[in-house]
């Protein structure tokens, strides 16, 4: 007997539907993004002050690990849930739970191996959460709406750090820090409950087969042509950006002396990229187009990276933190309205949502090691930059390999 395909929502989600998925996306993104860069930097300086470098290095490539493989995994079981409160739904709930358990259990953590192994089950936990948060789109927005909503999903993704940050600026050390971050979580539960979400019908509980789901790590691009482009045009950008906005840290306190305005760049980053990220993927819905908007996009980004590296100057830093913004929210606005419509099976749409996300995720594990050689043999911070351009355009040039999205 053959299996019925899953019917392509063509009913258009609500205002209601869609501020809870973006506050949802705040309680995320603050949960994915904060401690790495405001409170486990701090736990591990207290815990070991003299080996904190290598200490911190090694806690982030554990938890990067830990995202590759869990993040895909409980995108296909979530695929395959059977649940009467839906696919979704209950992944998102036992998400959050698991994130603020990490966020506690790290609370009481006294040495860099338990710092470690917190920051595992944290990745584990987003991971968990990912997997209904991510999904649910493709399973209830349909096309001719998905470029508003998920330019709005960027909002949280631009501003999470930010507004951890700030939220952060209220704690008084770690323990106090961990506990604002598991609080915060609370921001998925209106979404639950607003978000129907249908029970997979019994006929299409697909049973788990580890063969299958290590198979999905294999992309073909002769079956899913799209799909593949679609992943290397991701991977490109991230690869491009992440060069481009690692190391601006470094280059305000050693090119432009300005060591103590890296929030005032990172703000003026963030709400550039606020600001046109739901703007493009409106656009994008309205003209019926996603790839001109990627492109244009990507081509912006090449074009600040340029410029900073022709001038490196605190003035020009100001500038192309605001033309970055605008190239990085043009295309994150549209781009996963994009992925979602060259995913290869509508059954399998968590595990491939799950690549996807990981080849924007993948390109900074690599970054650090790439950026220090280029800033060191190739021309430093002007070389890394003018590198950072040449990727972009890359990922701009073959966005144009994608047949199926007009």
């Amino acid at each position: 007997m053959s299996i019925p395909p899953l019917i392509t929502p063509t009913r258009r989600v609500g205002a209601g539907w869609i501020s809870t998925y973006v506050v949802a996306g705040f309680g995320m993104q603050i949960a994915l993004q904060s401690p790495s860069t405001f409170v486990m930097p701090q736990q591990i300086a207290d815990i070991d002050p003299a080996g904190k470098v290598g200490g911190f290095a090694w806690v982030s490539i554990m938890s990067a690990v830990a995202g590759i493989v869990a993040a895909p995994l409980f995108g296909a079981l979530s695929d395959r849930t059977g649940s009467r409160f839906g696919r979704r739904r209950p992944w998102i709930v036992g998400g959050a739970l698991a994130c603020a358990a990490a966020f506690i259990f790290l609370t009481v953590q006294t040495s860099v191996v338990g710092v470690a192994i917190g920051a595992l089950l944290l990745s584990i936990a987003v991971s968990v959460l990912g997997a209904g948060y991510n999904t649910i789109v493709p399973d209830q927005v349909p096309v001719t709406q998905r470029g508003l909503v998920l330019g709005w999903a960027a909002v949280p993704q631009a501003a999470g750090l930010i507004a951890g940050g700030l939220l952060l600026a209220l704690a008084a050390g770690p323990v106090a820090g961990y506990l604002i971050l598991a609080a915060v979580l609370v921001l998925v539960i209106p979404f639950v409950a607003v978000a129907a979400d249908q029970p997979l019908p019994p006929e299409r509980r697909m049973p788990f087969s580890l063969k299958a789901f290590l198979a999905g790590y294999r992309i073909d691009p002769g079956r899913h042509p799209d799909y593949a482009w679609a992943l290397a045009t991701r991977f490109l950008m991230g690869f491009g950006y992440g060069i481009g906005t690692l190391y601006i840290p470094y280059f305000l306190q050693d090119v432009v002396n300005h060591p103590d305005d890296l929030l005032s760049v990172v703000a003026i980053n963030g709400v550039s990229v606020v600001a046109l990220s739901v703007f493009s993927g409106w656009l994008s819905d309205r003209i019926g187009r996603r790839r001109i908007l990627v492109f244009v996009g990507s081509a912006i980004m090449a074009t600040a990276a340029i410029m900073l590296a022709l001038s490196p100057t605190w003035t020009m830093t100001i500038v192309t933190a605001v033309v970055l913004g605008v190239g990085y929210g043009i295309y994150i606005g549209v781009d996963g309205a994009l992925i979602t419509q060259v995913l290869p099976a509508a059954d399998d749409q968590g595990r491939d949502l799950a690549i996807a996300g990981l080849m924007g995720s993948m390109p900074y594990v690599i970054v650090p090691a790439v950026a220090s050689v280029i800033i060191s043999n190739f021309g430093g911070y002007s070389g890394l930059y003018l590198v950072s351009a040449i990727i972009s355009t890359l990922g701009a040039v073959l966005i144009w390999r994608i047949k199926s999205v007009p």
